[in-house]
Protein backbone atom coordinates (compact mmCIF):
# COMPACT_ATOMS: atom_id res chain seq x y z
CA UNK A 1 0.00 0.00 0.00
CA UNK A 2 1.24 3.46 -0.84
CA UNK A 3 1.72 5.89 2.02
CA UNK A 4 1.39 8.93 -0.28
CA UNK A 5 -1.85 10.87 0.07
CA UNK A 6 -1.61 14.10 -1.97
CA UNK A 7 0.45 17.14 -2.81
CA UNK A 8 -0.20 19.56 0.04
CA UNK A 9 1.80 22.61 -1.02
CA UNK A 10 4.61 23.98 -3.13
CA UNK A 11 7.09 26.68 -2.13
CA UNK A 12 8.21 29.24 -4.67
CA UNK A 13 11.35 31.18 -3.76
CA UNK A 14 10.96 34.87 -4.64
CA UNK A 15 12.79 38.15 -4.24
CA UNK A 16 9.60 40.10 -3.45
CA UNK A 17 6.46 38.58 -1.95
CA UNK A 18 4.43 41.70 -2.61
CA UNK A 19 5.30 41.79 -6.31
CA UNK A 20 4.78 38.06 -6.81
CA UNK A 21 1.55 37.87 -4.77
CA UNK A 22 0.08 40.67 -6.90
CA UNK A 23 0.49 38.42 -9.96
CA UNK A 24 -1.24 35.47 -8.27
CA UNK A 25 -4.10 37.53 -6.80
CA UNK A 26 -4.69 40.25 -9.42
CA UNK A 27 -3.92 38.34 -12.61
CA UNK A 28 -4.69 34.72 -11.69
CA UNK A 29 -7.57 35.56 -9.30
CA UNK A 30 -6.34 33.48 -6.36
CA UNK A 31 -6.87 34.34 -2.68
CA UNK A 32 -3.94 34.96 -0.33
CA UNK A 33 -3.16 34.97 3.37
CA UNK A 34 -1.37 37.67 5.30
CA UNK A 35 2.42 37.82 5.06
CA UNK A 36 4.18 36.30 8.05
CA UNK A 37 7.82 36.55 9.08
CA UNK A 38 9.94 33.97 10.86
CA UNK A 39 13.12 35.47 12.23
CA UNK A 40 14.27 32.00 13.30
CA UNK A 41 14.05 30.75 9.71
CA UNK A 42 15.05 34.09 8.19
CA UNK A 43 12.01 34.05 5.88
CA UNK A 44 8.83 35.91 5.02
CA UNK A 45 6.02 33.86 3.55
CA UNK A 46 2.53 34.17 2.15
CA UNK A 47 0.11 31.43 1.18
CA UNK A 48 -1.79 31.53 -2.09
CA UNK A 49 -4.83 29.25 -1.89
CA UNK A 50 -5.58 26.87 -4.75
CA UNK A 51 -8.34 24.63 -3.42
CA UNK A 52 -7.13 21.62 -1.44
CA UNK A 53 -3.47 22.68 -1.69
CA UNK A 54 -1.58 25.96 -1.58
CA UNK A 55 1.37 27.77 -3.06
CA UNK A 56 3.62 29.40 -0.48
CA UNK A 57 5.73 32.30 -1.62
CA UNK A 58 8.95 32.46 0.43
CA UNK A 59 11.31 35.42 0.52
CA UNK A 60 14.60 35.39 2.41
CA UNK A 61 15.06 38.04 5.12
CA UNK A 62 18.83 37.65 4.99
CA UNK A 63 21.37 36.25 2.57
CA UNK A 64 22.58 33.40 4.81
CA UNK A 65 19.71 30.92 4.54
CA UNK A 66 18.96 28.12 2.08
CA UNK A 67 16.27 30.07 0.19
CA UNK A 68 18.63 33.00 -0.41
CA UNK A 69 21.31 30.59 -1.64
CA UNK A 70 18.76 28.93 -3.94
CA UNK A 71 17.78 32.28 -5.50
CA UNK A 72 21.44 33.31 -5.91
CA UNK A 73 22.36 30.06 -7.64
CA UNK A 74 19.19 29.29 -9.63
CA UNK A 75 17.02 32.41 -9.62
CA UNK A 76 13.44 32.61 -8.42
CA UNK A 77 11.34 29.50 -8.87
CA UNK A 78 9.98 26.25 -7.53
CA UNK A 79 11.83 25.50 -4.29
CA UNK A 80 9.95 22.68 -2.56
CA UNK A 81 7.09 20.22 -3.01
CA UNK A 82 5.18 19.16 0.13
CA UNK A 83 3.49 15.76 0.01
CA UNK A 84 1.15 14.42 2.68
CA UNK A 85 1.66 10.82 3.74
CA UNK A 86 -0.53 8.54 5.86
CA UNK A 87 2.21 7.24 8.16
CA UNK A 88 5.36 9.35 8.29
CA UNK A 89 7.54 6.92 10.33
CA UNK A 90 6.64 4.03 8.02
CA UNK A 91 7.25 6.17 4.94
CA UNK A 92 10.67 7.26 6.23
CA UNK A 93 11.65 3.69 7.07
CA UNK A 94 10.57 2.36 3.67
CA UNK A 95 12.32 5.14 1.77
CA UNK A 96 15.57 4.80 3.72
CA UNK A 97 15.53 1.05 3.13
CA UNK A 98 15.39 1.80 -0.60
CA UNK A 99 18.32 4.23 -0.40
CA UNK A 100 16.55 7.61 -0.22
CA UNK A 101 18.44 10.30 1.64
CA UNK A 102 16.04 11.59 4.33
CA UNK A 103 17.01 14.79 6.15
CA UNK A 104 15.46 16.90 8.89
CA UNK A 105 14.30 14.06 11.13
CA UNK A 106 15.75 15.95 14.12
CA UNK A 107 13.57 19.01 13.33
CA UNK A 108 10.33 17.11 12.65
CA UNK A 109 8.97 17.61 16.17
CA UNK A 110 9.64 21.36 16.47
CA UNK A 111 6.39 23.26 17.18
CA UNK A 112 6.63 25.67 14.22
CA UNK A 113 8.03 23.06 11.83
CA UNK A 114 5.23 20.51 11.85
CA UNK A 115 5.62 16.77 11.58
CA UNK A 116 7.69 16.40 8.47
CA UNK A 117 11.00 15.42 6.93
CA UNK A 118 12.75 16.17 3.65
CA UNK A 119 14.06 14.05 0.82
CA UNK A 120 17.41 15.46 -0.18
CA UNK A 121 17.50 16.85 -3.74
CA UNK A 122 20.36 14.47 -4.56
CA UNK A 123 17.89 11.61 -3.97
CA UNK A 124 15.16 13.14 -6.17
CA UNK A 125 16.93 14.48 -9.28
CA UNK A 126 17.11 18.01 -7.92
CA UNK A 127 13.73 18.51 -6.22
CA UNK A 128 13.49 19.22 -2.49
CA UNK A 129 10.51 17.18 -1.29
CA UNK A 130 8.94 17.52 2.14
CA UNK A 131 6.92 14.62 3.52
CA UNK A 132 4.21 15.61 6.02
CA UNK A 133 2.05 13.51 8.29
CA UNK A 134 -1.62 13.88 7.34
Amino acid sequence: MSFYKRINHVFIAVNSIEETAKLYTDVYGMESSVIISSLRLGLRSQKIFTGNAYIELVQPLDQDNAVAKFIRERGEGLYLIGIQVHNLPAAVKALEEKGARVIGKDMAALPDHGAGVFLHPKSTHGALIRLLED
